[in-house]
């Protein structure tokens, strides 16, 4: 079973009972406080049942009073992420290639749950710059533009950021990218980077287009992922190889 959506309901409850704490101070109606202390445990053990019958439709009625902030935010992030882009080359090919995955804005989830944020993008950016390698962005690839990076000789690395798990890319809300659909000699590629959660099951994109002696250096982390992790982890990849540098 996912705890991830349970987690992220007990942190709702925690914070709605936050809130009320708060209010409760405020008042100084302490007498509150004694009923909200039951509350929480019928709130907490509500919610967790909720979530695991009803699962991610649960959690959408807890996060409902925050969805004005996460637009907000969203909408924001975005903004500030096409602007970023703007700076470097798209939509053509490289010796890098990044495949982006993108909303659909007329979908709530589009909103709510954004594919990445600017900062994990700044992150990859700063380690290509820093091993100096020509890359270019694909913010609106549709699958035929994948498949024709994918075959092409010229095109030695690519990275996919987005949603996803081992054997599946989220390329839009709308379409759903197989990585066992390039299980074809024509597609060979000497990296592959799946910068989306994983699992355990399945084969991973790398399995079917890379060399084995060059998996190690594919980047594919098989559990969930967060922002976080991710520009942790291209952070330290690009510390590595300055420190390398510095060494020489």
């Amino acid at each position: 079973m996912d705890i991830a959506p349970i987690a992220t309901t007990v942190f709702l409850c925690l914070l709605y009972i936050g809130l009320l704490v708060v209010l409760t101070a405020i008042t100084k109606n302490w007498w509150i406080f004694a009923l909200l202390a039951y509350a929480l445990v019928v709130l907490i053990a509500g919610a967790i049942a909720g979530t695991i019958i009803l699962g991610e439709h649960f959690l959408a009625i807890l996060v409902l009073p925050f969805l004005p902030f996460d637009v907000l935010i969203t909408a924001i992030q975005h903004r500030r992420l096409k602007n970023y882009l703007k700076k470097f080359k798209q939509n053509e090919p490289a010796e890098t290639v990044l495949f982006l995955g993108h909303p659909k804005w007329s979908k709530l989830e589009a909103w709510t749950k954004p594919n990445f944020y600017k900062g994990e993008v700044q992150a990859i950016v700063e380690y290509l710059k820093t091993k100096e390698q020509d890359f270019s962005f694909y913010p609106n690839a549709g699958f035929d533009e994948v498949e024709k990076i994918m075959a092409d000789k010229s095109v030695k690395e690519v990275y996919f950021l987005g949603h996803g798990d081992s054997r599946v890319f989220k390329l839009s809300d709308d379409y759903h990218l197989y990585y066992c659909d390039f299980n074809n000699p024509k597609y060979r590629k000497e990296l592959v980077h799946q910068v989306h959660c994983g699992n355990k099951y399945g084969k991973s994109l790398y399995e079917y287009v890379v060399p084995k002696e060059n998996w190690g250096n594919c980047f594919l982390i098989r559990k969930l992922i967060t922002s976080w992790r991710i520009k942790k982890e291209f952070k330290k990849k690009t510390a590595d190889i300055k420190k390398a540098q510095t060494r020489r």
